[in-house]
C-alpha cells in the first residue's frame, strides 16, 4: 500500500512539474498523469497494478473531482436573467447544445454500428459518446480565468448538463439491459430532489450563523463539513441505488450556494483535491488501460477513428451556436474543449462492460478515445483562447458596470457583497 501511494504521489508531482514547464501550460497535468499510469501499469513497466488501494484512492479522487466541478457552477448566473451579447442565457444555450449533442451522437452511432444493433445498446453507445469530462473542463476554465464570465459558465453548464443526463441515463439503460426495467433511475431522481430542497433551504438557514464561526485556520470547520457532506451524499447514493458521480456533483452544487465565490476555503478544498487525491483517479485510468486487448481486436481498432469523429462532431457542431454571442474563434474553442472525454466516459464504459454491452477491447477503445481527446482538445482550446481571456464578456453580462466617465462609482464596488448576500 505505501509503495503504491508513494509511486503515485511521485508521478503526480512529476506530471505537475512537466505540465508547468510547457509554455503557457497548453497541456493539462492530467494528461501526463494518465501517461504515467500507462507507463507504470501492466501495459508498461508493471510497477503499478490495479488493486484495492488504487481503486479506493481513485474512487475518492473521482468523488472530490465531481465535488469541485459542482462547486464551480454559479447557479445565480445560470438561473438568473443575465444574457450574453447575443441575447441568450448561458442555461438556454447549454440546453440547446446538449440536445443537439445527443441527437448527433445517436446518428453517428447508428452509422458506425448499423441498424441491427439492439436499440438499448445503441442508446448506451450514444449516451457514452455524449459525455464531456467535467474534470478536464473545470481546470481548463479555471486556468484561463473564464469561470466568472457568461462564456465560461455556458461551457461549464453544457458540460455538466451532458454529464448530468448521462449519469441518470446510464443507470436507467443498464437496468433495462440487465433486468428489463430502469432500476436506479428512481433513486437518482430522489437524490436530485433532496439536493434541490437543500440548495433552496440551507443557505437561508446558514445566513443566521456568523461567518466567524465557520472559519478557523486550524480546525477548518467549513472544509471538514464539506468533506463530510461529500461522503454523506455518496452514502445516500449507495442506499438509493444511484451513482457516486451524481451524488458528488450535487454535493458540490450545494456547497457552491454556501461558500461565497472567491472564498479562500474554496481554494483549500481545491488544493486538497488537485494537490493530493484527484491525481490518483487519472493515474488509475492509465494503469487500467488494456493495450493488449485493444491490439488483439481489429474491429475495436477500426472503431477508434469512428468514435473520435463522433466525439468531436457532436460537440463542435452544436458549439457553433455560441458564435453569435462570442465569435467564431471562441465558439470553435468551446466545441473543442467540450469534446474532451475522460472521467465519466471511463466510468460509463466500465458499467457497459460489466453488463455485457462492451467487451474488453471496446472498453479499451473508448478509453483510448478519452486519452486522445484529453490530449488534443485542451491543447487546441488553450491556443484559441490565448488572446487575453481575462477580458471576456463580463460587461455584456453586467450592464450596470461602471462607464469610463464614472470610474469610482460606489455601486459596482458593492456588487460582490450583493452577490455574497444572495448566496
Amino acid at each position: 500500500m505505501i509503495s503504491t501511494i508513494a509511486l503515485a504521489c511521485a508521478g503526480s508531482a512529476a506530471a505537475a512539474i512537466v505540465a508547468r514547464w510547457i509554455p503557457k501550460a497548453l497541456v493539462p497535468a492530467l494528461v501526463f498523469e494518465i501517461a504515467f499510469g500507462i507507463a507504470m501499469g501492466p501495459s508498461g513497466l508493471a510497477l503499478l497494478a490495479p488493486g484495492p488501494t488504487m481503486d479506493m484512492l481513485a474512487l475518492i479522487g473521482f468523488a472530490v473531482l465531481m465535488l469541485v466541478a459542482g462547486l464551480e457552477i454559479d447557479l445565480g448566473m445560470l438561473l438568473g436573467r443575465q444574457r450574453t451579447s447575443g441575447g441568450a442565457s448561458p442555461l438556454a444555450l447549454a440546453l440547446a447544445m446538449s440536445l443537439l449533442t445527443v441527437a448527433l451522437a445517436g446518428f453517428g452511432v447508428l452509422i458506425l454500428l448499423g441498424p441491427d444493433t439492439p436499440l438499448a445498446h445503441l442508446a448506451i453507445y450514444a449516451v457514452i459518446l455524449s459525455t464531456t469530462s467535467v474534470g478536464v473542463v473545470v481546470p481548463a476554465i479555471q486556468e484561463r480565468r473564464l469561470a466568472d464570465s457568461t462564456y465560461g459558465q455556458t461551457i461549464l453548464s453544457t458540460a455538466l448538463l451532458a454529464d448530468f443526463v448521462t449519469m441518470i441515463a446510464i443507470s436507467a439503460l443498464a437496468g433495462i439491459v440487465v433486468s428489463g426495467r430502469a432500476v436506479g433511475a428512481s433513486g437518482s431522481f430522489l437524490l436530485v430532489g433532496l439536493a434541490a430542497a437543500a440548495i433552496w433551504l440551507l443557505p437561508a438557514l446558514l445566513a443566521r450563523v456568523p461567518a466567524a464561526r465557520l472559519d478557523s485556520r486550524t480546525s477548518l470547520p467549513l472544509v471538514r463539513a464539506s468533506l463530510a457532506l461529500l461522503f454523506l451524499a455518496a452514502w445516500l447514493a449507495e442506499v438509493m441505488g444511484s451513482e457516486l458521480v451524481l451524488a458528488a456533483f450535487l454535493a458540490g452544487l450545494l456547497l457552491g450556494r454556501i461558500i461565497p465565490r472567491g472564498s479562500h476555503r474554496r481554494e483549500t478544498i481545491e488544493a486538497i483535491g488537485y494537490g493530493f487525491i484527484i491525481p490518483f483517479f487519472f493515474i488509475n485510468v492509465g494503469v487500467k488501460f488494456d493495450l493488449a486487448a485493444l491490439a488483439a481486436s481489429p474491429t475495436a481498432l477500426l472503431l477508434v477513428p469512428g468514435f473520435l469523429a463522433v466525439a468531436f462532431a457532436n460537440k463542435m457542431l452544436p458549439a457553433l451556436l455560441l458564435a453569435r454571442a462570442h465569435g467564431w474563434r471562441k465558439a470553435i474553442a468551446a466545441g473543442l474543449l467540450l469534446s474532451v472525454r475522460l472521467s465519466l466516459i471511463v466510468a460509463a464504459s466500465d458499467i457497459a462492460t460489466r453488463i455485457g454491452v462492451f467487451d474488453a477491447a471496446t472498453n479499451a477503445a473508448m478509453v483510448l478515445v478519452a486519452i486522445i481527446s484529453a490530449l488534443v482538445a485542451p491543447l487546441l482550446f488553450n491556443i484559441l483562447t490565448d488572446d487575453g481571456p481575462a477580458h471576456d464578456d463580463r460587461p455584456a453580462m453586467r450592464p450596470e458596470a461602471v462607464t469610463p466617465a464614472e470610474p469610482r462609482r460606489a455601486a459596482p464596488a458593492r456588487e460582490p457583497v450583493t452577490e455574497a448576500a444572495g448566496l
